[in-house]
């Protein structure tokens, strides 16, 4: 059976090649299963001035986001902890609290956990979302019962259609993303090359676009291979692509395919350079630890990037107990989603998402003062005056749809079963 979670205040040390945050240990989840949700029978804005304001956290504790969903909680916990504790809480004193489900990565466990969130504790938005195929299967619910939606996924499909200015995704769209790795294979003289891709939503989105951009610039697209998840074998896919001897193959993937896929290039002995999104070949060191550091080398991966020289990320990485000088990719995204709908909330002066909702590109895009301390804008916003959230995850902007804009992208390379950074792309 699903299970929501209401936490305050637990944490445990979560690490990673890539990034280094403080998360709850899944067990941690499971001893404070079902606290915080007496008294949820109504929602939490038509509740007393005082009640809680709710905010629901889809994680992907389980399946393959798994690395990152205790991250994503740990930081979602510490942005409600922080607002609470340094500015009051929200609305004269109503504190922020985080329910929790793990989404297993899977619809159809997020679908019975978001159900779960409207109709039990009434939360007042839905914020995590790792998986775009998630995202997808939620969205209905949210749009049906007037419910914000910040996500996670990179899907296009994510924000396509009349999403009723509820749906925000806080990551790079797969169409915006896909043409960086065109350019980084270009850079490094790659003439060549050949797409092998996952069969899901987030995958999809990434691997078209890729090749459009990469014959833009005069490349040569060899082949695109498509391959459903969880095949008992890669192999005929893998020797079908790499046989050509491209210059280089992207594989948009998750961990486990793309666990057994770098294996079966290993063992046929094919060199072509492998590019893929670094949620699958570095997801918090998980991908060296499944393939070891000899199938891992020379691998290289991108994924968008925070701001690790930014006021906002400092903060974060106080906040939540991170290395300032990791790169804690998902959890910074999600610090931002809490913040942004904590300054919307305030500014719209009310918890109802038929109020605020109109206000969360507004605090993010408006023409007021920038702002990098979630803190630092309720204040502003206390004292009439308009603000510009610039994030921990990214310095973005929202377009009409809901996208993000203005994301920079890391250039990663395992080496010697490490994770380097190359360089930083635009």
């Amino acid at each position: 059976m699903k299970k929501n979670f209401a936490l305050s205040g637990a944490s445990a040390a979560v690490s990673g090649s890539v990034s280094r945050t403080g998360g709850i240990s899944r067990r941690h989840f499971l001893a404070l299963t079902g606290a915080g949700l007496a008294g949820a029978a109504i929602p939490a804005w038509a509740q007393g001035s005082k009640e809680p304001i709710r905010i629901g956290l889809l994680a992907p504790l389980t399946g393959g986001g798994g690395p990152y969903g205790q991250g994503m909680a740990n930081a979602a916990q510490k942005a409600a902890a922080y607002i609470n504790e340094k500015a009051g809480g929200l609305l004269g004193g109503r504190s922020l609290e985080v329910v929790i489900a793990d989404d297993e990565s899977n619809p159809t466990a997020g679908v019975a956990a978001t159900r779960k969130f409207l109709d039990v504790s009434k939360v007042a938005a839905i914020t995590g979302v790792w998986s775009s195929a998630v995202a997808m299967a939620v969205k209905p619910l949210s749009l049906e019962r007037g419910v914000p939606l910040l996500v996670s996924g990179s899907g296009d499909e994510v924000t396509q259609g009349d999403n009723k200015g509820l749906v925000y995704r806080f990551q790079s769209r797969g169409s915006d993303w896909g043409p960086v790795f065109a350019r980084a294979i270009h850079k490094a003289g790659g003439k060549k090359a050949s797409v092998l891709a996952l069969q899901t939503p987030f995958t999809l989105s990434l691997a078209n676009p890729f090749a459009e951009a990469f014959k833009k610039d005069g490349g040569q697209i060899l082949d695109v291979v498509y391959y459903n998840p969880g095949q008992a074998s890669y192999r005929a896919e893998v020797e079908k692509v790499f046989s050509r001897e491209p210059d280089a193959v992207f594989i948009p993937s998750y961990l486990p395919d793309l666990s057994a896929v770098a294996r079966e290039i290993f063992r046929a002995g094919f060199t072509s350079t492998v590019y893929a999104n670094s949620s699958a070949a570095d997801a918090e060191g998980a991908f060296i630890k499944n393939v070891g550091a000899e199938v891992a080398q020379g691998i290289h991966h991108i994924q968008s990037i925070p701001p690790l020289d930014s006021t906002a990320y400092r903060t974060f990485a106080q906040a939540t107990g991170t290395d300032p000088k990791s790169i804690a990719i998902f959890p910074s995204n999600v610090w931002d989603q809490i913040a942004v709908l904590a300054l919307a909330i305030e500014q719209a002066g009310s918890a109802d998402p038929a109020v605020y909702a109109a206000h969360i590109p507004q605090v993010v895009n408006g023409n007021g003062g920038k702002v990098e301390n979630p803190v630092d804008g309720l204040k502003a916003i206390r004292a009439k005056q308009a603000v510009a959230y610039s994030g921990a995850g990214s310095q973005f902007t929202f377009t009409p749809a809901g996208d993000q804009v203005n994301r920079a992208y890391g250039h990663f390379l395992i080496d010697q079963g490490r994770n380097k950074l190359l360089e930083v792309l635009h």
